[in-house]
């Protein structure tokens, strides 16, 4: 054989020599860059930036078909999730899954994040240079030998349509519990892999509620590793944690940004931001549970190159000024990745004696704005008055019926002279009523006959919708007859407000007082009906949720603070405006014409129309 047919010989070989087979993290280092204006940090993706992600991506490599991610938010998991993407689609080519929790959102994120890497990734760009439009959708990406279906986890007929190898499911514990009929959809994706004996899946979320959520019990089940890192002053390794981050305040309670670090739990060294590049190339991941074969990872925001000790402080100290449970629950899950407890313990109503004052006027001090809600019964109208003032404090003002036929205008009209009066303060002035919200799920056109003409007095029809995650207010809809607006109302989240405030027994902030004396309508059956449901863990179809169960057939009291305060949330008044007006203008007392009575209390800006 002569040179020339060796050379030839010695290049065709090499034609069919494998590629070097490369890690997801080596991979990610050599061709991956991040689109201008999709993070911090724009360009060539670095894997040493953000360590702790090295061994999430590799460990993707093994055997081990599913991948558990727990983590905050700003860690880097939505880039590791496109890096492990983009490797599959090039190095591997497979059928691939990227799910998120709705359609809108996978929509959003195809065009934002998916596309951009696409077009900022030459090795990806040129897997659709040939393509045709058609083979490139905001759903669906067609490449040799595979694609990638950007699904939203809603819909059972996108979820069973495809044979899946790699599925990416993000923020699955923003996933809705269940298909009708279908069941989780986790669980429909899951199914889709299971012709693959090389299936692999990466479940990555920020967690929420301890008990129902998903990455909870997934990570529960995995070897849960967590990040240690060395002391830089004696080498203690250990795992970085909010108990640790320390602080101080000036002589006004301000914080001292230049006092915040972290404390070393062995020598009390304090670890500063400027160490966290060190921390973290030196850190590895340690499992816990080693008995457990599926790969685990919990993160926090503490350990992020882009978060600053100093702004996790700040936003935690300003939670002080916010509500609690609501706030809290966002900084563990977002900004430390932990999940929180549900409440769910009883209420001792005894304990609300102490709540309960003699009222120095018919609006006692303190408060600034008046909402009201109204149930609908078969004979009657029920209502409730709630007084608001700052921290969240309010005062039940009056809880009180009117009897007779809700089909007739005259308990209509009566419910008109309640809603449309000033209420006195004790310095004689009077305040309206500024929102009102009237359960419409009986008698709905009746219902809105009355709110259509009063929307301007914000005097609005409402819905209650139960279930986990639909917040107190909603977007309204006028999709019935009268076309009147109709808000939709999430009632366990108004329950949780109520109940959390219910069992804080310190007056002051998210304080519930009420009235000493009965004929505010406040007497024993009150009580009763306020504590009429409980809130508890239910698993149907396999689905773990939490829902509110009636203990008592009674519980109107209930209902009509639910309404209340989601007329109060609808309004969204300005205490402190609100608060100056009281004290720089004076208002008519006079009663003796009504509706002069009322002209003063719009024109006096308190009302805020």
């Amino acid at each position: 054989m002569n040179n020339q047919m060796r050379k030839i010989y010695r290049q065709t070989l090499a034609t069919f020599k494998p590629k070097p087979r490369l890690s997801i993290s080596q991979w990610s280092d050599q061709f991956r860059y991040i689109a201008r204006g999709t993070g911090p940090e724009p360009g060539r993706w670095k894997t040493a930036r953000a360590p702790y992600t090295r061994e999430i991506m590799d460990v993707f490599n093994s055997p081990e078909n599913m991948v558990v991610v727990m983590a905050s938010s700003q860690v880097g998991k939505t880039e590791i999730a496109l890096n492990i993407m983009g490797y599959y689609m090039v190095e591997d080519p497979s059928p691939i899954m990227y799910l998120m929790p709705t359609d809108g959102m996978a929509n959003d994120f195809s065009k934002t994040r998916i596309e951009t890497t696409i077009q900022a990734t030459p090795v990806l760009r040129n897997l659709f240079s040939n393509s045709k439009d058609s083979d490139n959708t905001i759903e669906l990406k067609k490449f040799t030998s595979g694609y990638l279906a950007i699904y939203g986890a809603q819909s059972p007929t996108k979820l069973s349509s495809k044979a899946i190898r790699i599925l990416i499911a993000d923020e699955i514990d923003r996933f809705l519990e269940a298909l009708k009929k279908e069941g989780a959809p986790f669980k429909l994706a899951l199914q889709r892999t299971t012709n693959f004996w090389n299936r692999k899946i990466l479940a990555i979320s920020t967690p929420t509620i301890k008990e129902t959520s998903q990455i909870v019990e997934l990570f529960e089940k995995s070897d849960k590793r967590y990040y240690h890192v060395p002391c830089p002053d004696c080498g203690h390794e250990f795992v970085l944690n909010w108990e640790q981050v320390k602080w101080e305040l000036d002589d006004k309670g301000e914080l001292i940004i230049d006092s915040v670090f972290l404390e070393c739990p062995a020598c009390y060294f304090h670890i500063m931001d400027k160490h966290k590049s060190e921390l973290l190339a030196n850190g590895k991941w340690i499992a816990t549970a080693k008995h457990k074969t599926m790969p685990g990872f919990h993160i926090s925001s503490l350990y992020s190159p882009w978060v600053k000790f100093h702004e996790l402080a700040k936003e935690y100290l300003e939670i002080g000024d916010s509500e609690g449970n609501e706030k809290m629950q966002e900084f563990l899950n977002l900004k430390l990745g932990e999940p929180i407890e549900a409440i769910v313990e009883d209420l001792d109503i005894a304990l609300l004696e102490s709540h309960k004052q003699v009222y120095n006027a018919e609006l006692p001090d303190g408060v600034l704005y008046l909402t009201c809600g109204v149930d609908v019964q078969d004979n009657r109208l029920e209502y409730q008055i709630i007084g608001w003032g700052e921290n969240n404090q309010c005062w039940v003002i009056t809880n009180q019926m009117i009897l007779g036929n809700p089909e007739q205008d005259e308990v209509w009209d009566s419910l008109d002279g309640v809603i449309c009066r000033g209420y006195s303060l004790p310095d004689g002035r009077k305040l309206p009523i500024g929102a009102s919200c009237v359960d419409s799920g009986y008698l709905a056109d009746r219902v809105y006959k009355f709110t259509t003409p009063r929307e301007h007095l914000r005097v609005a029809a409402v819905k209650g919708f139960g279930g986990e995650g639909i917040p107190i207010i909603n977007n309204p809809s006028s999709k019935n007859r009268t076309h009147t607006k109709v808000m939709k109302v999430g009632v366990d989240a108004a329950k949780a407000v109520i109940y959390s405030r219910l069992r804080n027994h310190t007056k002051g902030k998210n304080y519930i007082h009420f009235p000493l004396d009965v004929t505010h309508g406040c007497g024993d059956e009150y009580y009763k009906q306020l504590n009429s449901e409980r809130r508890v863990l239910d698993l149907k179809h396999g689905v773990k949720r939490f829902v509110w169960k009636k203990i008592r057939d009674r519980n109107e009291a209930l209902d009509t603070f639910v309404y209340a305060l989601a007329a109060y949330e609808m309004a969204a008044p300005n205490l402190e405006y609100i608060k100056e007006q009281l004290a720089n203008q004076q208002f008519e007392t006079d009663d003796d014409d009504d509706a002069d009575g009322e002209e003063n209390l719009i024109s006096s800006g308190i009302k805020l129309y």
